[in-house]
């Protein structure tokens, strides 16, 4: 069985470091096949890693990775296959953008209250028209020379719980965002579970919310991890006698980005399942 299918990625459309072709000629090189852009709360990408893609023989799937609020913590949901040209979802990307925006107004405002000023015009100047994200900020960090590389300006100032992190306000629900991704043809999967206290949820979600799969192979997600959300979507299967999509991906921005930075296509998934995407 070929593995040589990586679900789960970003490009300078949110946080990532490579261009959408750039990415995509990556992918090139380490011998994926079947790809997904998921830019956070964006789909800047997609149209230039659609192209890219088909020149280089890879079957891009559109994604997204929607940023959303669940009893007080942050949840990502990961959408595929959805009509990422649709005007209203174009509206409502804008104006998350807008709501990341003004989240830089106020990491800007922290960090300048311990001393590090920068400017914003020196943190848009790396978004490249697309989300505006923490990865953007460190690499103004760097370029002031407050740090030397992104794993500091984490670890001292962006990370939740240092003087720089500030919660995104006004985040969608998890509902909300699984009712976005059907709006618009797609199919809605928990990202990366680990990360979350939510397994006892996933049911619920299934059941009223209509959750269609969950990512179980994910660069975090250790073999018991992975034997857990297998469990789990065996469970839920039997109970609501449904078929759940099971996706995977390294979650990759860039080699120096990340808790744990992986090659791109490090953690894959195999072609079997990305292809019940591409059938859907």
């Amino acid at each position: 069985m070929n593995s040589n299918s990586d679900l789960h990625m970003h490009s300078t459309a949110s946080d990532g470091g490579y261009t959408p072709s750039e990415l995509m000629r990556k992918c090139k090189e380490v011998n994926l096949e079947i790809v997904s852009l998921t830019d956070h709360d964006s789909v800047e990408g997609i149209e230039e890693a659609i192209i890219e893609g088909g020149k280089l023989g890879i079957r891009v799937i559109p994604g997204i990775e929607f940023s959303t609020k669940y009893k007080g913590q942050s949840v990502h949901i990961l959408g595929y296959q959805f009509d990422w040209k649709n005007e209203e979802l174009k509206t409502l990307l804008i104006k998350q953008k807008q709501l990341r925006r003004e989240r830089l107004d106020t990491i800007i405002e922290r960090l300048d209250g311990i001393g590090l000023p920068i400017e914003a015009e020196n943190v848009l100047k790396h978004v490249d028209g697309g989300s505006i994200g923490r990865p953007h900020v460190a690499k103004a960090l760097i370029d002031a020379g407050y740090v030397k590389d992104m794993a500091e300006a984490f670890e001292r100032y962006l990370a939740e719980g240092q003087p720089g992190y500030v919660e995104k306000s006004k985040e969608m629900t998890v509902q909300e965002a699984i009712d976005w991704i059907h709006q618009t043809g797609g199919i809605s999967i928990v990202a990366h579970p680990v990360y979350y206290d939510v397994d006892e949820d996933l049911i619920d979600w299934v059941i009223d919310w209509g959750l269609d799969g969950i990512e179980v192979y994910h660069r975090d997600h250790d073999e018991e991890a992975i034997k857990r959300y297998e469990r789990i979507c065996q469970s839920i299967e039997e109970q609501v006698e449904t078929t759940l999509y099971r996706t995977g991906g390294s979650d990759f921005h860039h080699e120096e980005y990340g808790r744990v930075p992986e090659p791109l296509g490090a953690t894959r998934l195999s072609n079997e399942l990305a292809s019940k995407l591409l059938d859907c």
